[in-house]
Parts: C-alpha cells; structure tokens; sequence
C-alpha cells in the first residue's frame, strides 16, 4: 500500500462475527457487493436531486454494512451526510463528502472483491 492510498476495509469484525468461517465470509461479502451499488446508485440520484429524505434514508441504509465490513472511515461519512440530510442543511459539503466516498466505494470493492476470490481460494 503507498502512503497516498489508505486503509479503506478492515475485516477483523467481520472474521470475528464469522468465526473465520470462510464460507461465511464469502457469504456477506457476496450481499454486501450485490446490494451496496444499487443503494449508491439510488444515494447517488437524491445527492444530484437535493432530495434530503432520500439522501438521509439511502445514508441509514448504507452505514451500517460499512460498519460491518470494516469501512469505519466510509461510515463516519456516511453518518455525516445523513445527519445534515435530516436537518437539511449543508447540502455542498454533501455533495463533496459523496463525491470522496464514491472513490471509497471503489477501493472497498476492489478490497472485498481480492478478499472474496483468497477466500475461495
């Protein structure tokens, strides 16, 4: 890893959870990335719409899975933006702050994805 790029997954809660039960493992990745982009996607539509319950529901529904696989800092965000879209307030810094997430979202895939293909050996 170089000193630009930074940590975005870390699985130990998830290996904890499951016991390190590979086949378990592999089973949450599998959700995580067949589900996750279809929210971003639904996320990433109210953002460019400035259409706060969306934004704040789509964010409630993310945050936790990021917590799951181990993406604290992609949490941490995720929980920033909805908590503005609930008050309905600094709808710029939203936007920003998605936009660095959208690139997040792209190293924890590629992280979850190296992750699942090691598990399946």
């Amino acid at each position: 890893m170089s000193s630009e790029e930074k940590k975005v997954i870390d699985l130990s809660y998830l290996q904890e959870v499951a016991s390190d039960n590979s086949d378990f493992m592999v089973e949450m990745i599998e959700i995580f990335l067949a589900q996750t982009p279809e929210y971003m996607s639904t996320l990433e539509e109210a953002v460019n719409t400035q259409t706060w319950a969306k934004i704040a529901e789509m964010a409630h529904k993310i945050k936790p899975t990021l917590a799951f696989m181990g993406a604290l800092e992609a949490k941490e965000s995720m929980a920033s933006i909805e908590a503005r879209a609930r008050g309905q307030e600094d709808y710029e810094g939203i936007k920003k702050d998605f936009a660095v997430l959208k690139e997040d979202f792209r190293q924890i895939f590629a992280g979850l994805e190296q992750k699942r293909a090691e598990l399946l050996g």
